[in-house]
């Protein structure tokens, strides 16, 4: 008998207690521990893709097979070139050319990078002229610009000859030319 009594004994205080832990909540408003709401606002802009077309390639012309290690030769936006050797020696000089549709009035970075050097020389100091705004360098941070719907791009380099022995012929480069949106 004294077994039945404990067992119900025990039930009643397993009962009380589960009773007194469902009033708890009760004890304790839900708006004590919540704040007021917030509206949070979502805003997006729907932007168009950026394509990037080129028009021609940066030409740095016919250059004298005997150019010495470390002279170099530069093409501006504007096809002015700079060449203090005389390397020179006749075709056209000529600043690269792309046109880029985007979304205008939107914040992008213009930027040359993934260069691909000659084997006799070396690309770098790349300036970039966004839709007529003036020239900047436009490698390694990039060429910050507000986007139009249409531009064109003129690039222009500094193309330095390496120590490699030199061999008549073509020897072609490349770079990428990539704009984003900001």
């Amino acid at each position: 008998m004294g077994k039945i009594m404990h067992i119900h004994h025990v039930k009643k205080l397993a009962f009380r207690s589960a009773s007194a832990l469902a009033a708890l909540p009760l004890l304790f408003s839900a708006s004590a521990f919540s704040a007021t709401p917030e509206p949070v606002d979502v805003t997006v802009t729907f932007v168009e893709a950026i394509t990037i077309t080129e028009v021609n390639a940066l030409d740095f012309g016919l250059l004298d097979s005997t150019m010495a290690n470390t002279e170099t030769v530069a093409i501006d936006t504007a096809d002015g070139t700079t060449d203090g050797g005389a390397n020179i020696v006749g075709g056209t000089q000529e600043a690269a050319e792309v046109t880029i549709t985007a979304t205008a009035g939107v914040a992008v970075t213009l930027l040359v990078n993934n260069v691909t050097d000659g084997t006799h020389y070396t690309l770098a100091s790349f300036v970039c002229n966004y839709n007529g705004a003036g020239e900047s360098g436009c490698d390694g941070g990039g060429q910050a610009n507000t986007s139009v719907a249409s531009a064109t791009v003129l690039i222009g380099a500094t193309l330095t000859r390496n120590a490699v022995a030199m061999t008549a012929g073509v020897d072609n480069g490349s770079f990428d030319i990539n704009m984003t949106y900001d």
